[in-house]
């Protein structure tokens, strides 16, 4: 996948981008519940802010990814990987997490983006199914409410 193709995937409108994704790799980014019980037990209002506050900040989260990755600076984008990496095990996502901290060492090893745009366009797939797997947490934490 060359550049071209990669920032005309990440233009794309986001109802149409989710009819796209790979529907194997969306079976297998689902929100860890055992991790969620660690980290918040019973205490549905942390869980709550957490996901909300996730759900607010995604769309500059991935235009900042896509800004970086665009314009080939692997600095920058090794950074954006580090920081919201983490964050990831927070949404019960350990999964994602770790597809964050590959691709930042990948980064690290490459000469350009160019070499890891099959790997940042499925990470930000994966972004992607894992955003609409929280939003749809959150809307269901709404409901029982």
């Amino acid at each position: 996948m060359n550049c071209r193709e990669v920032r005309r995937l990440t233009r794309k409108s986001r109802s149409h981008f989710y009819e796209t994704l790979n529907p194997k790799l969306m079976k297998t980014i689902q929100i860890d519940n055992e991790v969620l019980s660690n980290l918040y037990d019973d205490c549905q209002d942390s869980l709550n802010e957490v996901f909300t506050e996730f759900i607010s900040s995604y769309e500059v989260m991935t235009q900042d990814f896509s800004s970086a990755f665009n314009s080939g600076n692997l600095s920058s984008l090794k950074r954006l990987l580090h920081f919201h990496g983490p964050s990831y095990m927070y949404l019960g996502l350990p999964q994602v997490a770790d597809m964050f901290r590959q691709l930042e060492h990948k980064c690290r090893e490459v000469g350009n983006h160019f070499a890891i745009s099959a790997d940042f366009m499925q990470l930000r797939n994966v972004m992607d199914i894992s955003y609409q797997g929280v939003a749809n947490r959150v809307n269901l934490l709404k409901e029982a409410v």
